[in-house]
Formats: C-alpha cells, sequence, structure tokens
C-alpha cells in the first residue's frame, strides 16, 4: 500500500466534514435569512403544512425552492468542472472556457425571443442543454486530430467559438433591446441571479441534475483509467468512445440544467475542482463526491453572504465571474511553472 494513501483518506474525512458542515450551515441560513422575521415564516409554513391555509409563504414558496436550485447548480457545475479537467487532462477545461456556457445561454435566449417558454416551459432546458451539447461536440471535433486532441487547440477553440456565441446573443439582445420587458428577464437571467426562485425552476432543473450527477459518478473509475492515455484504457477493457460520448452527455445536463435555472455563474467549473484537486488529489472516485458536497454548500455560502449584507446590487454571478477571472489568470501564469497531475 502506498504510504501516502492512509493521509489521502485521512485528509478526505477531514474534506468530507467541512463540507458536510458547510453545507448544513449554509442550508439553515439560506432558510432562516430573510426579511420576514422566522417566527412568523415557520407558523405560517406549519398552517400550510396542515392544510388549514393556501397563501404564499416565504419559506416552501422561495427560501425552499431557491436553496434547491443553488445546491443543485453549485454541484452540477463543480462536478462537469472536474470531469472536463479530468478528460481532457487540462485545469483550464470546464463548462466556460469551452463555450459550454455561451452555448446554451445563446439558445436560452432564443426560446425567451421567441416566447416559446410561455407555453412549453421545459423548452428553456431542453435547449440550454442542446447549445451545451452541441457547442462541446464542435470544440471537441475542431481540437481532435488524427485520433488525439490537441489541448491548445481545444482551449482556443473554445474561446473563440463563446466569443462568436456571446456575439451572436449581443446582437439578438441589441435587436430586441425595445422590449424592455424581455430585457430585463435576461439580464437578471444573465447575471446568475437567485431572486424569484421558484419550484418551476427546480423542475426545470433537478432532473438533468440527478441523470448528470449519477452519470459522472458511474463512470468515476473509467475517468481514471482514461487519464492514463486511451491505448491504455482500451487495453484495461473500457469502451474509450462510448464512455467519453457518455461523460459529454452527462456534462451537459449538468450545465444545460445550472444554464436553466440560474443563469450564467462563471468560472465555478474552473475553480472549485481546481482548488478540491489540489487539497485531495485526482482520484475522482474522491474527487467527484467532494465536488458535489463542497459544490453546493459554497454557492449557498455565497448568496447567503450577499442577502446578510444587503448587497443587492451584486449577483452570485456577478460575484464568481470577478473572483473567478482573477484564479483564471493566477491559473495560467502559475501554468508555466508547473503542470497539475490529473493521473493517479
Amino acid at each position: 500500500m502506498n504510504r501516502r494513501e492512509p493521509l489521502t483518506q485521512s485528509r478526505a474525512r477531514w474534506l468530507y466534514f467541512a463540507a458536510a458542515a458547510l453545507l448544513l450551515i449554509a442550508s439553515i441560513g439560506t432558510l432562516v435569512v430573510g426579511d420576514t422575521p422566522w417566527n412568523e415564516v415557520w407558523s405560517h409554513a406549519l398552517e400550510r403544512m396542515r392544510g388549514e391555509t393556501q397563501a404564499w409563504n416565504p419559506l416552501l414558496d422561495e427560501r425552499l425552492p431557491r436553496l434547491i436550485v443553488i445546491l443543485c447548480t453549485g454541484a452540477s457545475l463543480a462536478v462537469s468542472g472536474a470531469v472536463m479537467q479530468s478528460l481532457f487532462h487540462n485545469p483550464l477545461a470546464s463548462p466556460m472556457i469551452l463555450g459550454l456556457t455561451s452555448g446554451g445561454s445563446l439558445l436560452v435566449v432564443i426560446v425567451f425571443m421567441l416566447g416559446w417558454h410561455l407555453s412549453h416551459p421545459f423548452a428553456i432546458p431542453m435547449a440550454a442543454f442542446s447549445g451545451c451539447l452541441i457547442t462541446l461536440l464542435v470544440v471537441y471535433t475542431l481540437a481532435r486530430r488524427d485520433g488525439t486532441v490537441n489541448m491548445t487547440t481545444l482551449i482556443l477553440a473554445g474561446i473563440a467559438l463563446s466569443t462568436v456565441l456571446i456575439a451572436a446573443q449581443g446582437a439578438l439582445m441589441y435587436a430586441f433591446r425595445e422590449r424592455w420587458d424581455l430585457i430585463q428577464i435576461l439580464t437578471e437571467w444573465e447575471a446568475g441571479s437567485t431572486a424569484d426562485r421558484n419550484w418551476n425552476h427546480v423542475h426545470l432543473q433537478l432532473p438533468l441534475t440527478l441523470i448528470g450527477l449519477w452519470g459522472c459518478l458511474h463512470y468515476s473509475d473509467e475517468i481514471n483509467i482514461l487519464a492514463l492515455g486511451e491505448e491504455e484504457a482500451t487495453s484495461l477493457g473500457v469502451e474509450v468512445e462510448k464512455v467519453r460520448w457518455r461523460l459529454f452527455l452527462c456534462v451537459s445536463l449538468l450545465t444545460g440544467g445550472a444554464i436553466a435555472a440560474m443563469g450564467i455563474i462563471a468560472f465555478f467549473g474552473l475553480v472549485l475542482p481546481h482548488v478540491i484537486r489540489k487539497l485531495q488529489g485526482p482520484d475522482n472516485r474522491t474527487l467527484i463526491p467532494l465536488c458535489i458536497l463542497a459544490g453546493s454548500p459554497t454557492l449557498a455560502a455565497l448568496d447567503l453572504i450577499l442577502r446578510v449584507f444587503s448587497l443587492h446590487e451584486l449577483s452570485i454571478g456577478n460575484v464568481s465571474a470577478i473572483l473567478g477571472g482573477i484564479f483564471f489568470l493566477i491559473l495560467i501564469f502559475g501554468s508555466r511553472h508547473r503542470q497539475p497531475s490529473y493521473s493517479l
């Protein structure tokens, strides 16, 4: 047995404990903190659960669905980033950098502008999922030559395609600039705001999240083997193309669900999995569960901080973009001197 294994297992237990504690604190804080006093909120919630009233309740109709959406989004983005970094052996691989976020958001904007979301609510997650998957396939195809993926081309193709998609989305929004109600909705959605999240958003996101997380957990062993190289993985019995495409579907489901429910949360899928990998190592059997357990409360804690300090001018997406952009620069310059390990 490797001498470092007991230390790694001990560190994993502490990370699990810390993430679980943060999840508990952030969840309770999200449910308790608000403009309405907690005792009044709880008493009305009890009346609602006993069937004594059908009146709107802050706990059951606002805070609880908002918490579920935030937890699903945090887990989805963290896991999708971890899987993509492992598959492509690159610390810069993430839904944001490879253009998945831009592809999904463009199709969602089109759905809003055509008004399809009014008659077909599930058109939003389907558009987000389709946009993410199509973008990922295009970037992957552009970067793959002679059976191998060029990592430099992968990142550059993702950034270039993302730029084109963002420009197309900007052009569409400019064309509809006179529809102030639509522009306001899209602006709040693009900012990654948690305002007015309700059970409709939960229904849009939760199925995609559960399927995507299950798929990534199911293939965690195969992801570890793929880190050894395609030839080695094939010799060990892994159906490389089959596993890779299924993981692409899972990543698209996770990213699409997050985009549909909360909008654009920039760089979260880049930063968190990279930090956890540094702390715990590249073993996806531990990395993916930790991303689930740490991603959810991290996003919830960020939302809670904004609400406690009444920073209504900022959204989770704004803060994540600022902090993630700084981390991205550090990662780029730091990678000149060292290359992180993505294999066991």
